[in-house]
């Protein structure tokens, strides 16, 4: 592997690999690249996993002009030194293997696709993949959480994605969990579950100083012995109800909006980003949802609502595919929701207070010096956090889910 690949991706993401890639996904093989604009992607959010660069291809193809919008993926990242194969071979095998034949599935009852396309896929010099841009197509970028009405637009298209996967599964050829199943949590624990780990403790930490939550403190400093078995556990896919693939990394900064500019209301969604993805009980993502796509008010007071929702479109999409056994009933994913309600604590002391960071810092937060220690426990004491945690740590203890 050319030592200068790793240091300088301009110097092999040139006009012939882009020639090859739109050869390869278009079969024209007259099709010409006559200019490539190549740009870092700024977003230091989205770079966090990958080192993401955007592509603006002029070319000919059959006698005609076009441009079109691509985006390059590599795996190695910019600012986050634990991005692995793993996570890289996960998302190719997505959008290869899955995302075609679930968009085929929802494509009478979606508005548009699920996600990118895959242009195409190498791993030579670095492994790395081509996909569509879809900012192109009136699709953006939103940076805050979502009122009832725009999250119920997600979790439509949640329930289609889920329900497309669940019909491929049921597919004698499809040995879908051995396929795909990174997750949060795996057996072996990773750099970033040490870091989800040591979140936990320092809100742990924090918690015992607060008045009245000495009994709380108690509980969390009991659980952290199993933690990674805990979590574990439920990216296991074992004792659930029924399993469907899930994105695995469901917050608003892993999707792009199609946005009603009249009205200012959200009226699709395509998501992206799959290095997380993995086989197990749809809780996952319904939980990621409920805390990293909605809104407090939103989840506080339509939760029970939602999931029903979710429950009748997933239903009425697996009807769509011609699905012929039994659907999951509305119970059953109840039921999930409170198998999994660790990873609902987990997300809740691990992500949430990261809603209220100074994204400029963001980068601050990773690793094991004091000040980034001090900078958590600062988040930790973040008023708008605190009332939100203050009203959480008694549903948690009366469901079980501090046992």
């Amino acid at each position: 592997m050319p030592q200068q690949a790793n240091k300088d991706p301009v110097h092999w993401l040139t006009s012939q690999l882009f020639q090859k890639a739109l050869v390869s996904h278009t079969a024209d093989r007259s099709l010409e690249v006559e200019d490539v604009h190549l740009a870092v992607h700024e977003n230091g959010a989205q770079q966090y996993s990958s080192t993401i660069y955007r592509a603006s291809v002029s070319y000919r193809s059959r006698g005609k002009a076009d441009t079109i919008k691509l985006i390059v993926k590599l795996t190695t990242s910019k600012v986050n030194s634990v991005a692995d194969e793993r996570s890289f071979d996960t998302e190719l095998k997505v959008y290869r293997d899955y995302l075609a034949k679930m968009n085929a599935i929802v494509g009478e009852s979606s508005t548009s696709r699920l996600a990118p396309r895959l242009i195409y896929t190498a791993t030579d010099p670095v492994p790395f993949l081509i996909l569509e841009d879809l900012t192109t197509a009136e699709l953006v970028h939103c940076s805050k959480l979502l009122g009832l009405d725009d999250a119920t637009v997600v979790l439509v298209k949640l329930a289609q994605f889920h329900a497309a996967s669940y019909s491929l599964s049921s597919s004698t050829t499809l040995n879908a969990p051995d396929a795909v199943n990174n997750g949060l949590f795996v057996q072996k624990p990773s750099d970033g579950v040490k870091f989800l780990l040591e979140n936990f403790t320092i809100f742990t930490e924090e918690l015992s100083r607060w008045d009245g939550c000495t009994k709380y403190a108690e509980r969390f400093k009991n659980i952290l012995p199993t933690f990674l078995e805990r979590g574990a556990t439920i990216y296991g896919a074992r004792g659930f109800s029924f399993n469907v693939l899930n994105h695995g990394d469901l917050h608003y900064n892993n999707m792009l909006f199609k946005i009603d500019t009249d009205e200012h209301r959200v009226r699709d969604v395509v998501f992206y980003d799959f290095q997380l993805s993995c086989w197990t009980t749809p809780a996952v993502d319904l939980l990621y949802f409920l805390y990293l796509v909605c809104d407090r008010e939103t989840r506080e007071t339509q939760r029970h609502q939602l999931i029903q929702l979710y429950h009748q479109e997933f239903t009425r999409t697996l009807g769509i595919a011609g699905y012929m056994g039994k659907a999951p009933t509305l119970h059953d994913i109840s039921c999930d929701l409170l198998r999994a309600g660790f990873l609902e604590v987990t997300i809740a002391i691990c992500f949430t207070p990261f809603l209220y960071a100074d994204h400029s810092q963001a980068m601050a937060v990773y690793g094991n010096e004091e000040d980034a220690r001090n900078y958590r426990r600062g988040l930790y004491n973040h008023p708008e956090y605190q009332a939100i945690i203050m009203q959480l740590l008694p549903f948690f203890l009366h469901k079980g889910f501090l046992d």
